[in-house]
């Protein structure tokens, strides 16, 4: 896993720059003072760090592009620039990641590079002609680096001009130079390449007055970018990270200690904990958002981490090195990652899960730069910063189990409360599922990217067993069907027209969350459309060793929205398994079937009380991969099979007050599925508006707003063996609540609020055939048959929807 030099391209920020500004730091003016010493050592790690920054695979092509340079340039090099210039992924950048190669192995700091490079008068000549070449066609205006073709970009992108003091741009199209109309390409992309050849080749006073001001020119438009475009927001999260990443690079070859100390202190102070709902940054929970809510672990996250190594290596031991605080975040990130990251079981590789990669789901897996292709970050650098990362901040144990493969797997439950995300993972699967509120985004589109993703992160449930089920089927796939996700269809789909404009846009309702006790977990979503609420529903996941059971229901319609209420159980790459419908083979396709059981390859899905009405899928299908993002790959085919559920018109369906559940069982056998249809092992239940399901020991209550908040039923024998009688629990605050028995009579018991806004509550057991408890915690009380824990303190801040663990034991 590479140290990537190219990242994602994030969306453009529209504000108003002015003219053109003389910059501050040149090679004559540059400061050194007191702590020389460290700058020197830094400096000197920093090299050796970027010796290997570049893609292995470059390397062996040093010959070849040496020979093929002319004049500083290549030929089959796309240097378009300007408003005709491609916006994400910009490929110029391959002018700049052949010099970054010729700079890194003519360091020799890099043993699996051939030695005979090392010092190599030609490279460094080819360094300097692509420096020269560079230079000579600069961009003088300013106004380039995040206005260029400012007219153009507003029509496309929707961008309005919110200051009138910035009317007139002086980086119209045509504008000569090398410039992009993203700012993204002055502002990171380019200074992460241009700032680590220039300290790899600027020893010794290789570079001349011209090529060392270029060297500082291009670093200081990121360091300097809300200056040089007056009216931007301020930089956020990953993207300021790596802006200060590349100005401490900067700052070590011009000897800068200021512009050092200011890097280092700004890039670590983004390294902390974010609290704000939908901040940009790290959670507590160990969600990283990006974009306003966008849960980005997968993409802007791992930028951060791989800047980080990148900051915090050189800086050991030294003044600049992480503080407590930021050590903190980290870590919480590093752990919270690694719940998002399943194996490709044939090739071995990690990867994402679907759901935390936003906008990059639109990138084939050949896409190499791309979130799809690996977990792009490396575990060895990872591992190299953080070894002083003791006690609480140690990421020892998870760098161990992501070395592994797979071999070392995660197990438990955990619920992303920051973020609206579950992560669910056993031996054999892991599911991942992404819940919608008013504090997160389902998703995103930029840049041509993602454009029919509007159902992603809307209640999606993907699960893992041999790692490629969704590999690269994207292109293809039905953009309706996403796993998981409850939505509306019909010829129209459902009046949502699936394009850039309907993508992404917060959730309605804020009754979103879930508890876990860190092995099982109950999570629940209130759901209404998130353009115009005209219709909704409630949805409730009940996460088990065995899988997870989803009830669906509470189904409503303001009378504008026509369609089916449907539930893709499925939509994945074909394998060459029968399909099972009831324990039958089923070779039909496309045709609606009503029946309890599916399974397919290795997941088994059962209807509970109401069967299925299924509607399956399985084939060839075609697309196109640069209709959806701007990967060059185009035109695709792949065989993909899909089955959804419908509950039926959504006019009826909103007037049957009738709930749905079903459970998904990964890593299953057609066996186990039609054992569990008879013989149930959980039974979903609904009584006064609370839902749940028991079964094995474990209850899960969801205490929906306008609920009873009261929950009785005979499900005594979940509860310390008791063969008949009836428990009785009520909460005075709608919450979700989970109750589990352990082999020493301990009732564990673990609630939360899914709203973040209660501060406290109480709950009430009453076991009325005569069991005998004893408390545990304190604010616990007992009186006779009834159990009471009063004013129980729920989190607030940034740990608000967190998860509260309460115990008893019986007597």
């Amino acid at each position: 896993m590479w140290l990537t030099a190219l990242l994602p391209v994030l969306f453009l920020l529209a504000h108003a720059s002015g003219s053109a500004i003389p910059f501050l730091v040149s090679r004559d003016n540059a400061t050194s003072v007191a702590n020389t010493t460290e700058i020197e050592s830094m400096a000197q790690r920093r090299r050796a760090d970027l010796a290997t920054f570049p893609d292995p695979a470059w390397f062996p092509q040093i010959d070849t592009w040496l020979a093929s340079q002319k004049d500083g340039v290549w030929d089959d090099v796309d240097y378009t620039s300007g408003c005709s210039a491609q916006r994400a992924n910009w490929p110029i950048q391959s002018h700049w990641t052949r010099l970054l190669t010729f700079a890194a192995a003519w360091s020799g700091l890099n043993p699996s590079v051939p030695q005979n490079y090392s010092n190599s008068p030609e490279l460094l000549s080819a360094v300097q002609a692509g420096l020269d070449f560079w230079a000579a066609n600069d961009y003088n205006s300013t106004d380039c680096i995040g206005h260029g073709g400012v007219a153009q970009v507003n029509s496309s992108a929707h961008v309005v001009n919110t200051d009138c003091r910035h009317s007139n741009y002086s980086c119209p199209c045509g504008t000569p130079g090398l410039w992009n109309t993203n700012w993204y390409g002055q502002t990171i992309l380019l200074p992460q390449l241009v700032a680590p050849t220039c300290l790899l080749v600027s020893t010794s006073g290789n570079l001349t007055d011209s090529q060392m001001s270029l060297c500082s020119r291009i670093p200081e438009r990121g360091y300097r970018y809300n200056e040089l475009t007056p009216g931007s927001d301020p930089m956020t999260g990953a993207n300021m990270v790596n802006i200060m990443l590349n100005s401490m690079t900067w700052a070590l070859y011009s000897g800068n200690e200021t512009i050092l100390r200011d890097a280092m202190t700004q890039s670590m102070g983004a390294v902390v904990f974010s609290d704000n709902t939908t901040e940009d940054g790290i959670h507590r929970d160990g969600s990283f958002l990006q974009h306003e809510g966008v849960l980005y672990n997968g993409n802007y996250g791992k930028d951060l981490l791989n800047a980080f190594n990148a900051l915090e290596g050189p800086a050991i031991g030294t003044q600049y090195a992480a503080s407590n605080d930021s050590r903190a975040a980290l870590s919480t990130q590093v752990k919270g990652s690694e719940w998002m990251i399943y194996v490709d079981q044939e090739t071995k590789q990690e990867h994402w899960d679907f759901n935390v990669i936003g906008r990059f789901v639109a990138f084939p897996t050949t896409d190499l730069i791309q979130a799809t292709s690996d977990i792009l970050f490396n575990t060895t650098k990872l591992a190299a910063a953080t070894f002083d990362f003791a006690d609480e901040y140690s990421v020892a144990d998870t760098v161990q189990r992501l070395n592994s493969n797979g071999s070392d797997p995660l197990v438990g439950n955990k619920v992303f409360w920051a973020s609206d995300y579950v992560s669910h993972r056993r031996e054999n699967y892991i599911i991942g599922s992404k819940m919608l509120s008013t504090r997160s985004l389902g998703t995103e589109t930029a840049n041509s990217a993602n454009t029919l993703g509007h159902w992603l992160g809307q209640g999606t449930l993907f699960s893992y067993v041999s790692g490629n089920e969704y590999k690269d089927i994207q292109a293809e796939w039905d953009w309706q069907l996403v796993p998981g996700v409850t939505s509306l269809l019909s010829d129209d789909n459902g009046g949502v027209n699936l394009t850039l404009e309907n993508v992404g846009p917060p959730g309605k309702k804020s009754w979103v969350g879930g508890v876990s006790d860190g092995s099982l977990g109950v999570a629940v979503m209130d759901w209404e459309d998130v353009r115009n609420a005209s219709w909704g529903y409630k949805k409730a996941w009940f996460y088990l060793d065995e899988g997870v059971i989803v009830t669906v229901g509470d189904v409503f319609n303001d009378g504008s929205a026509e369609g089916q209420v449907i539930t893709a159980l499925t939509q994945r790459a074909s394998t060459d398994s029968e399909i099972y419908v009831d324990g039958a083979s089923f070779d039909s396709n496309n045709d609606s079937t009503s029946a309890h059981t599916l399974f397919y390859e290795d997941t088994g899905y059962v209807a509970y009380d109401t069967p299925f009405n299924l509607k399956i899928t399985n084939g060839e299908k075609t697309g196109n991969w640069s209709a959806i993002s701007t990967s060059s790959r185009g035109e695709a085919s792949t065989s993909i099979f899909s089955a959804y559920t419908s509950h039926g018109d959504l006019a009826v369906a909103a007037g049957s007050n009738q709930t749905w559940s079903y459970g998904m069982f990964p890593a299953s056998s057609k066996k186990k599925v039609q054992k569990e249809h008879k013989h149930q092992t959980y039974h979903p239940f609904e009584n006064d508006g609370v839902w749940g399901i028991h079964g094995h020991d474990t209850l899960g209550l969801v205490f929906w707003p306008g609920s009873s908040l009261a929950f009785g039923s005979g499900v005594a024998t979940a509860f310390g063996g008791y063969p008949n009688g009836w428990v009785n629990i009520t909460s005075s605050e709608p919450a979700v609540l989970l109750m589990t028995t352990s082999e020493d009579g301990t009732m564990n018991i673990n609630i939360a609020d899914p709203s973040q806004t209660v501060q406290s509550l109480d709950l009430t057991f009453r076991f009325d055939y005569g069991a005998k408890l004893d408390c545990v915690d304190e604010g616990c009380e007992v009186d006779g048959d009834v159990v009471r824990f009063t004013g129980v303190q729920l989190p607030t801040g940034g740990w608000a929807g967190d998860s509260v663990s309460l115990k008893t034991r019986w007597a």
